[in-house]
């Protein structure tokens, strides 16, 4: 659950838009057809009425893969499960060499308002015994 707990924690996209193609009403709110909307994923994955303790990175979260970083319904990403797949692979091969690895420094966030991501961020991997 480490990689579904991650994508959820630092959401790979900020938003995706969509225009409205009729009349709606969400929430006592008129959305009319044109308008453009915004799903921000990074504020859906941080809901306290969805999910427990949002700002915290909880690794062995319960219903991990309950977030909204692929989207959702006819929305979501058809690629989620190889990206799982490759971040589960990826993690795997990484801890089987480096065991333990420490965040050393700040880490610098991209510039951007739609890929929430990091420039840099420093880490010490220790030597091996």
């Amino acid at each position: 659950s480490m990689v579904s707990e991650t994508i959820r924690w630092q959401t790979p996209l900020a938003h995706m838009s969509r225009v409205a193609k009729t009349d709606f009403e969400l929430g006592g709110k008129t959305i009319k057809a044109g308008e453009r909307v915004v799903m921000w994923y990074l504020s859906g994955n941080r809901d306290e009425d969805e999910i427990d303790n949002p700002n915290a990175y909880i690794i062995d979260r319960d219903q991990s893969r309950h977030h909204m970083s692929f989207g959702f319904g006819v929305h979501r990403c058809v690629g989620n499960r190889v990206a799982e797949l490759q971040l589960t692979i990826i993690w795997e091969e990484i801890l089987k060499r480096f065991p333990e690895i420490r965040v050393s420094g700040e880490p610098v966030r991209n510039f951007s308002n739609f890929v929430h991501g990091f420039e840099t961020l420093p880490v010490i991997i220790p030597a091996r015994n």
